[in-house]
C-alpha cells in the first residue's frame, strides 16, 4: 500500500475515533442532565405531594371538627333551657332531632343536675355501660374541678373530646365528647355524645377523591388515639368484617418526631406522610402516600429521556454513517474526476496522439493549404487550453460542442475518408444548458480508438442531442465493428451494479481512453438514479445514450461568453 493510502487510512480511522468519541460524550452528558433532571423533578414531586398532603390534613381536620361544634351549639341550648325550667322541652325528641341533622352522631344522652338521665331512642342504660368512659364525669372529684372553674369566671358551658375507641364489633370508631353546663345554682348537667370517627372519614374521603399512579391507588389516612395506637384508617374502612389494621411501626415514627409544633413531614422507607395532632380532638392523623407511586413517575420520566435518547443517538449513528459514506463517496467522486482528468491529458499528451496529428500538420504546411493549417493549429489550441485550464466539473453544453467538433476535426485530417461526422442538434434542446464534463468526447474518442483505427472502410460517427421529460439525452452511434454479445453483456451487467454502489473499478481504466464505468459512475454521483450511460442494442456498430438532468448557466456565465463559442 502507498504511503498516500496509508495516510488516507489513517485519516480515516481518526474521524471514526472522533465521531465515537464526540457520540459516547454527548451521550453521557444527556444521561447526566436527565439523571439530574430526574432528581430535580423528584424533590419537586415530592415538595409538591407535601404541601398537597398538608392542606388534605388540614381539611381532614376540619371534616372531624365541624360536627362536634354544630353540637356544640345545640347541646348548649339544650342544656340551659332544660335546667331553667322550659317545661315544652323534650329531651328525647330534641335527642332525637339532633341525630337526625347529623349523621355521624351514633349514641347521645343527657345527665341533668338532679341526676335525671334522658336517653336518646337508640340509647339504654346497657349499651352505656358497654364502655362506661363517661362515668369518669360524675365522680365528685370531675364535678368539683368544674364547679371551681366556674367560680373563677369560667364559661359555664365547656365540652371535651375522650379517649376514642373501636365499637363493641370493632367494625368501627367512635369518638366520645362530653358537654356539661353549670347551673346558677351550683350544679353540673352533662350530655354524652359518641360520635362516629368512620363515618366522618367516609365522608371526606367521598368528598376528596384523590389517587396516584396508574392503578389510581388511593391517598391513606390513619388515625391514632393519645398513645400512638392505630384507631381507624382508609384502609380499613372496605374491609368493615376484619378487625382494626395494625401498625405497629408508626408508633415510632410517632415516637421519634416532635408534634407539638403541629404538623410534621416525614419520609419513611415506604411512605411519605403527614403527620398531625390536634390536642382539641386527642387524636394524631396521618396521611400518606406511597413512595413508589413518585419513584416509579420518576423512573418514568427517566425512562422516557433514555428512550429519547436511545432515539437521539441512533439518529445521530446514522446521520453520521450517512455523513461518513457521503464523505467517502466526494472523495471517491473527486479521485474519479482527477482520474479522468489525467486520462483526458495522458490521451492528449500520448505521443502517437501527438506525433500523429503533427505529421498531419507538416503533410498540409508542405501542400501550402495555410487555411487548413491554422484551422488545424487552432482546434488542437482550444483541445490543449481546455484540458489543461477548464476546472468546472459543469459547462455550457455548447463548449462540450466546440471541444467535440474541434478534436473530430483533428481525427478527420488524420483519417481523411475514412471517418465521417454528423451532429444533429434538435431544436428541444437549450441553448443555456450545463453537462458533465468529459461525459460526451470520450465516447466520440472511443469510436476512433475501438473502430476507425482498426478498420480499412470508412465508419459513419453520429452524435444526436435531444430533449425529452426526463431530461437531455446524448447518444453516440458507430457503424463500426461493434463488440461481441458477452462483451455487450458484460458491459450493461456493470453498468447496473454501478447504479447501486460506488466501486473502484472505474478508477482503473487500461488504455488509451476514459472506461464507461467511469462515465456512468460521475453522472450517477452528481445526479443520482436515473441518469448516466445506457446501452442501445444494435445490429451493427455501438451505440450508447447519455442521459443528464436539465441544468442551466448562472448569470455569471450568461454574462460571458467567451468559453460557448462555436468552431
Amino acid at each position: 500500500m502507498s504511503n498516500d493510502g496509508l495516510l488516507k487510512g489513517q485519516v480515516k480511522r481518526s474521524w471514526n475515533r472522533i465521531l465515537a468519541v464526540s457520540l459516547s460524550i454527548l451521550i453521557s452528558v444527556i444521561l447526566m442532565l436527565s439523571w439530574l433532571w430526574v432528581q430535580r423533578s423528584t424533590l419537586f414531586l415530592l415538595d409538591n405531594k407535601k404541601q398537597f398532603l398538608q392542606v388534605y390534613t388540614e381539611n381532614l381536620q376540619t371534616t372531624i371538627f365541624t360536627p362536634i361544634e354544630k353540637a356544640a351549639l345545640r347541646v348548649q341550648m339544650l342544656l340551659r333551657f332544660h335546667e331553667q325550667g322550659e317545661r315544652n322541652l323534650d329531651l328525647v325528641q330534641e335527642l332525637f332531632d339532633l341525630r337526625l341533622t347529623s349523621s355521624s352522631l351514633d349514641r347521645s344522652w343527657i345527665v341533668s343536675s338532679d341526676g335525671t338521665v334522658f336517653y336518646a331512642p337508640n340509647v339504654n342504660k346497657p349499651v352505656t355501660e358497654r364502655n362506661p368512659w363517661w362515668k369518669a364525669y360524675m365522680t365528685e372529684e370531675k364535678q368539683s374541678m368544674l364547679k371551681l372553674l366556674g367560680s373563677r369566671g369560667f364559661n359555664d358551658f365547656g365540652f371535651e373530646v375522650a379517649g376514642a375507641f373501636r365499637d363493641d364489633l370493632d367494625l368501627s370508631t367512635l369518638l366520645p365528647v362530653a358537654f356539661w353546663y353549670r347551673t346558677e345554682e351550683g350544679g353540673i348537667a352533662f350530655a354524652f355524645l359518641e360520635f362516629n370517627l368512620t363515618s366522618l372519614l367516609i365522608q371526606h374521603m367521598n368528598s376528596y377523591q384523590v389517587g396516584f399512579g396508574d392503578d389510581f391507588t388511593p391517598l391513606e389516612v390513619i388515625v391514632y388515639d393519645r398513645e400512638g395506637m392505630a384507631l381507624e384508617s382508609s384502609r380499613n374502612i372496605p374491609l368493615q368484617v376484619k378487625p382494626m389494621l395494625q401498625y405497629d411501626t408508626d408508633l415510632q415514627v410517632l415516637d421519634s418526631i416532635d408534634l407539638s409544633n403541629g404538623m410534621v413531614f416525614a419520609k419513611e422507607d415506604a411512605y411519605i406522610s403527614m403527620f398531625s395532632r390536634n390536642t382539641q380532638l386527642g387524636l394524631t392523623f396521618s396521611t400518606r402516600i406511597p413512595w413508589t407511586k413518585i419513584i416509579n413517575q420518576s423512573r418514568k420520566n427517566y425512562l422516557f429521556i433514555l428512550i429519547l435518547t436511545g432515539l437521539f443517538s441512533l439518529v445521530f449513528i446514522v446521520l453520521m454513517i450517512a455523513f461518513n459514506k457521503m464523505y467517502v463517496n466526494l472523495r471517491r467522486y473527486e479521485a474519479m474526476q482527477a482520474q479522468s482528468r489525467f486520462e483526458v491529458l495522458q490521451a492528449r499528451m500520448n505521443p502517437h496522439f501527438l506525433f500523429n496529428t503533427l505529421d498531419s500538420l507538416v503533410s498540409i504546411v508542405e501542400l501550402g493549404n495555410k487555411k487548413q493549417s491554422l484551422e488545424a493549429l487552432r482546434a488542437l489550441s482550444y483541445i490543449l487550453h481546455f484540458d489543461l485550464r477548464e476546472r468546472r466539473n459543469e459547462i455550457p453544453l455548447l463548449s462540450e460542442i466546440r471541444y467535440i467538433r474541434n478534436y473530430v476535426h483533428l481525427q478527420e485530417i488524420r483519417y481523411r475518408d475514412l471517418v465521417s461526422f454528423d451532429l444533429d442538434i434538435q431544436e428541444t434542446v437549450p441553448d443555456d444548458i450545463r453537462i458533465l464534463k468529459y461525459c460526451v468526447q470520450p465516447l466520440v474518442e472511443n469510436c476512433f480508438v475501438h473502430g476507425v483505427y482498426l478498420r480499412q472502410k470508412p465508419i459513419a460517427i453520429k452524435v444526436v442531442m435531444f430533449c425529452n421529460e426526463q431530461g437531455l439525452c446524448i447518444r453516440v452511434v458507430d457503424d463500426g465493428p461493434g463488440c461481441s454479445a458477452d462483451v455487450f453483456a458484460d458491459l450493461q451487467d456493470k453498468l447496473s451494479k454501478t447504479a447501486s454502489s460506488f466501486s473502484q473499478e472505474a478508477l482503473y481504466v487500461r488504455g488509451n481512453h476514459i472506461g464507461l464505468l467511469n462515465i456512468h459512475q460521475r453522472i450517477l454521483y452528481a445526479y443520482g438514479q436515473g441518469y448516466g450511460l445506457y446501452l442501445i442494442p444494435s445490429e451493427q456498430g455501438f451505440s450508447v445514450e447519455v442521459r443528464l438532468p436539465f441544468v442551466y448557466r448562472s448569470e455569471e456565465e450568461e454574462m460571458n461568453q467567451k468559453d460557448v463559442q462555436v468552431l
